[in-house]
């Protein structure tokens, strides 16, 4: 196991917004979709975790990025801004009010017992990560989703990879209270979940979920959705992701881990938020609640 971590930083979704939206980050996104190969990685990268930047060097982020000190300056100097310098204090600047969090966050790592180091560091933050989701804005933009999903005529949802069993589970989650749900990658690959999405057209509703390691087959059968006229609601990590400008609505779930590719903990969450906000949307629910749990209570051991 490794003995020392890069830590990771839990944003808060309305701040990760408040940075893709502000002058220096619309220039990123620019450089994001239009841009060299280095341009787009660095600013994929910067998008995703500005935090990095402000407060590492230019030689750790030549590294996290598979690009060169020289490609980073080149890079600065196309934003118009002097130097490396002026380019971490400007995203700085912008982050400032994370940074007494990132602290605190940090020094409660270095004090763990390098035996458990990996527990305890997932556990914390994974906790932080939760926390990041406890905003007002959040809470409203998942009631948004849950109305589209309510108004939609059908739902689909996709997910590949660990992804596709965060839509299982939305899916079993939402099918007990409305018809037409149906799981695009249940099974049978991405043909079959090609064959499952053909259908799809203006009235009905995508939910499409994705992080790290993101899924080119999703982002492909979203485009499809989205030239047919569906809405797309997507669950990812970041703005700078590649399902977040294809989507109507947009819900951000940190995924930040120190070992995994991504944390799911996060996205589970708002999966759980949606499902519980539809039920309660619906007083005929509590009628269907309660089929449910009579017809599979003979399956239940006396326990539950």
């Amino acid at each position: 196991m490794k003995e020392n971590f890069q830590t990771p930083i839990a944003w808060n979704a309305e701040a990760d917004r408040r940075f893709a939206t502000s002058p220096l980050g619309r220039e990123l996104s620019k450089l994001l979709h239009s841009g060299s190969t280095s341009q787009r990685a660095l600013s994929g990268f910067v998008l995703r975790d500005p935090m990095f930047v402000a407060t590492h060097g230019i030689e750790d982020l030549a590294a996290a990025t598979s690009t060169s000190a020289s490609s980073v300056s080149r890079y600065v100097r196309d934003l118009g801004l002097a130097g490396f310098s002026e380019f971490r204090s400007s995203i700085a600047a912008l982050v400032s009010e994370l940074i007494a969090p990132v602290a605190k966050l940090d020094a409660s790592i270095r004090d763990l017992d390098k035996r458990n180091q990996g527990v305890e560091l997932s556990i914390e933050v994974t906790g932080s990560n939760i926390d990041a989701l406890k905003s007002p804005q959040t809470a409203e933009y998942i009631r948004l989703a849950c109305g589209d999903m309510k108004a939609a005529r059908r739902v689909f949802v996709i997910g590949f990879g660990l992804s596709a069993h965060l839509a299982a589970i939305l899916v079993l989650s939402l099918q007990p209270y409305r018809d037409e749900v149906i799981n695009v990658a249940q099974y049978g690959g991405t043909e079959s979940a090609a064959a499952r999405a053909m259908s799809i057209g203006e009235g009905d509703l995508l939910v499409a979920i994705s992080f790290p390691r993101y899924s080119r087959d999703v982002v492909e059968i979203v485009r499809y959705a989205r030239d047919n006229k569906a809405r797309i609601v997507a669950i990812t990590d970041s703005p700078a992701a590649p399902l977040a400008p294809l989507a109507d609505r947009l819900l951000l779930a940190p995924s930040r881990h120190p070992v995994l590719s991504a944390s799911n903990v996060p996205a589970m969450a708002i999966i759980e938020a949606l499902a519980s906000d539809f039920m309660l949307a619906d007083p005929e629910n509590v009628r269907r609640a309660e089929k449910l749990a009579k017809a599979i209570s003979s399956y239940l051991t006396e326990g539950d």
